[in-house]
């Protein structure tokens, strides 16, 4: 045994004796070999044995001229890292090669770089597991690996790399579970392993980690609850666990020990019990993201508490009661959404000292009260109870949300708002949203002498409003979205929408009252992609401008969304709102959400449209949806209806149209809704593939002249002949019960005209039975002669 440990010592010595005496030239030499392995290095043209490798680009050195540090972050680099160990490298302490295009393993022969401190290689196209042969790395200070292919599960011996402090694997399908081994590194700062496709439960062994400041364990399949050890994390800055399956409540000490805590984002879980009310005692908490879970129970009053909040998330849970007035205590609010709760009373006027509000989503609860001027002669008096009292909230304070001069977004849809709107409200300059959809507002949209700028969405659906047009939306230049659908709202379309709104994207006006005709300047908009004017009275036929429609004509279409961007102490917060509409599809209403709601197409269902279907519309290939059912169209399809190749929902039915049905309707692969039924059409079915799937027969009824499957089978093997007997014969059909009823109504008119005005015109009536007795008379007299 002595002899193997002087062999060993020996060996040392020759080592570290052999590192002293490496020249520079042979880290040259090693770097350059690693060189020649990657593809397109153009700006390495300082790599040259003509320049001292000290000079090199991303090259750093110690006063001896050894290679210390290797940098080149966003430096263009294909290729791998197969070549680059050499054992001339005995000085290097950084490896830096983040966002660059590196394929292929991480090699083992990494971990030889037994002095490296940090080795970053995120963001490249790594694959393959990472190295067990890591652990030898004991001088490692940062790993940041995120943002590769890598697989194979986090490696248990990382954990007795003792002196690690940031470990980053975010971004990779690394999947396996979270190695209790962890809770060993008890240097470590930041622990990041957010989307890393883990299955796992919270290994209570993460409590030991009492320097850690940052915990991000996002978007990954972690289930079980929050270990009650974690609260021994004092150091905690920010802990992130949302987008998992994590259940159970969240234990009370948690928020005792983490004083110094400034974000907490455990939302999109399963997490059960009230909010804690010991959540005050997190005095520095800037970002609160509790929604999408399961919480029950009232919002805590020791919220308004937290003056340093900036965002407070409580939406999508089964919170009950009122929103608590000290709620107003809480100044530094930025972002506060408490919508698709089970919340109910009026808004207590508080609301108003959060001047630094940027959004407010209120949506989704039962919110009740209504929103009045500050000039209005009603000013009742709206009573909120709480725990502390009453708090009275006058009519005129409702006008407080004219107040909240930062507001970016306002989200009062689905509650039960009711009366009149302010006309102060147009004047919040930074307002871009504005959803007051799905409530029980009256009156006429009021107008205003400030016009705002910004807004760029206007939800006002689903409500009583009434009058014209509002006027006020002329200088609305900024206009993305409107939607005043579901309302009852009259007169005339107004033409100056397509010189004024040059920026609408959608624009819906459906279930109103609206009448006249479909101006021809709305196909001004070069970027509408949703015109939806169903069910209204509008008359007269469709403009063959509309086929102008630049936006619809694109195949692949952006959704208009509105962004806002907040920057909280440390980092900035993008929040990505784009609303909701109610589509008729298939004869029954859609709420479409999210990414999802605002599909492309035109909706001019429901009203007394007439003429034919303008073969310009064929153009729009970019469209999802066709309604033009229930009009008084005419003429035949268009025949290169099936130009519209993306198009999922096709309805023209309860019209007059008659003709084929083109055969191009064949080519419409993403067609699943279809209905052409109440109308005059003939001939064959075309068939197709995506036509196969469509065999309900449904689809195609009230149409005498349409023959072959799903319907009957065609008589005739010629389709044309068939298509002309079948609509010579429905048209026999028509004139001859047309005949019948106008013989019918002859008889009948002819009888009350003649002997109706007999039966009650005197003198006719006398001269009538005269002339009958006059032929009596006549002929006795030729019978008496005979």
């Amino acid at each position: 045994m002595a002899t193997l440990q002087k062999l060993f010592h020996v060996s040392l010595l020759l080592l570290v004796c052999a590192s002293k005496a490496t020249k520079p030239e042979a880290e040259a030499e090693a770097l350059l070999r690693w060189k020649s392995t990657l593809v397109g290095v153009n700006s390495f043209s300082s790599w040259s044995t003509a320049n001292s490798t000290c000079s090199w680009l991303g090259i750093t050195c110690d006063a001896a001229g050894h290679v210390t540090e290797l940098s080149l972050p966003n430096a263009g680099l294909n290729g791998t890292l197969n070549d680059l160990y050499s054992a001339a490298f005995w000085n290097l302490t950084m490896i830096e090669l983040q966002n660059n295009n590196l394929v292929g393993a991480i090699p083992p022969n990494i971990s030889k770089f037994l002095t490296l401190t940090i080795l970053d290689l995120s963001s490249n196209n790594f694959v393959g597991s990472i190295p067990r042969s890591f652990s030898r790395l004991q001088n490692l200070k940062a790993l940041r690996l995120s943002s590769n292919n890598l697989t194979g599960g986090i490696p248990e011996e990382l954990g007795v790399i003792s002196g690690l402090r940031i470990l980053e694997l975010y971004n990779n399908p690394l999947g396996g579970s979270i190695p209790a081994s962890l809770g060993q590194l008890q240097s470590l700062q930041m622990l990041h392993i957010v989307n890393t496709s883990l299955v796992s439960t919270l290994p209570s062994e993460l409590g030991n980690l009492t320097s850690l400041m940052f915990m991000g364990l996002s978007n990954n399949q972690l289930y079980g609850s929050l270990p009650p050890s974690f609260a021994r994390i004092k150091t905690l800055l920010g802990i992130y666990v949302e987008g998992n399956s994590i259940n159970g409540t969240i234990p009370t000490e948690m928020f005792t020990n983490w004083t110094k805590l400034q974000y907490l984002d455990v939302s999109r879980n399963l997490l059960t019990g009230s909010i804690p009310s010991h959540i005050s005692k997190c005095k520095e908490l800037v970002y609160l993201a509790l929604h999408r879970n399961n919480f029950i129970g009232s919002i805590p009053v020791e919220i308004g508490s937290l003056r340093n909040l900036q965002a407070l998330f409580l939406s999508k849970n089964h919170l009950t009661g009122i929103m608590p007035s000290d709620i107003g205590n809480a100044t530094s609010l930025k972002f506060l959404d408490v919508s698709s709760n089970h919340l109910e009373g009026e808004l207590p006027k508080t609301i108003s000292l959060l001047l630094n509000l940027v959004a407010l989503g209120l949506s989704g609860n039962k919110f009740t009260g209504t929103i009045l001027n500050r000039d209005s002669k009603q000013l009742p008096v709206v009573k909120v109870a709480n725990g502390t009292g009453n708090s009275s909230f006058l009519g005129e304070s409702w006008s407080a949300f004219c107040g909240l001069t930062l507001l970016q977004l306002l989200d009062l849809s689905n509650n039960e708002l009711f009366g009149d709107l302010p006309g102060r409200l147009w004047n919040l300059k930074d307002l871009q949203t504005l959803d007051l959809s799905h409530n029980a507002f009256v009156g006429e949209v009021p107008s205003s002498t400030f016009y705002n700028s910004s807004l760029r969405s206007l939800h006002l659906s689903s409500n009583n409003f009434t009058g014209c047009f509002p006027a006020v939306l002329k200088n609305l230049e900024s206009l993305v979205v409107l939607d005043l659908g579901n309302n009852k709202i009259s007169g005339v379309i107004p033409p100056w929408i397509g010189q004024s709104n040059l920026s609408l994207r959608i624009l819906s006006l459906r279930t109103n009252m609206f009448y006249g005709s479909i101006p021809w300047q709305l196909s001004q908009l070069p970027l509408l992609q949703l015109l939806d004017l169903a069910e209204n009275n509008i008359v007269g036929s469709i403009p063959e401008s509309l086929g102008n429609f630049s936006m619809m004509r694109q195949i692949f279409v952006m959704q208009p969304v509105v962004t806002i961007d907040v920057v909280f102490t440390t980092y900035r917060y993008f929040l990505f709102y784009n609303g909701s509409m109610d589509i008729i599809r298939k004869g029954q209403e859609y709420t479409f959400e999210g990414r999802h709601a605002f599909v492309t197409g035109i909706d001019l269902s429901s009203n007394s449209l007439s003429g034919e279907i303008p073969s310009e519309l064929t153009s729009l290939r970019g469209m999802r949806l066709l309604n033009m059912s229930r009009n008084n169209l005419s003429g035949s399809i268009p025949k290169d209806v099936g130009n519209l190749k993306l198009v999922e929902s096709l309805e023209l039915s309860w019209n007059k149209l008659s003709g084929h049905i083109p055969p191009s309707v064949s080519n419409m692969m993403s067609l699943t809704n279809l209905n052409l039924s109440n109308n005059l059409l003939s001939g064959e079915i075309p068939t197709g593939s995506q036509l196969q799937t469509l065999d309900d027969p449904s689809i195609y009824d009230n149409n005498l002249g349409l023959c072959d499957p799903p319907l009957r089978p065609c008589t005739n093997n010629s389709s044309s002949t068939t298509s002309m007997d079948g609509a010579k014969e429905h048209h026999h059909e028509l004139e001859t019960l047309w005949l019948y009823y106008s013989v019918i109504a002859g008889i009948v008119f002819g009888f009350w005209v003649w002997f109706g005005a007999l039966f009650f015109c005197k003198i006719w009536w006398v001269a009538f039975f005269s002339c009958v007795d006059a032929m009596q008379q006549n002929v006795v007299h030729k019978m008496k002669r005979i």
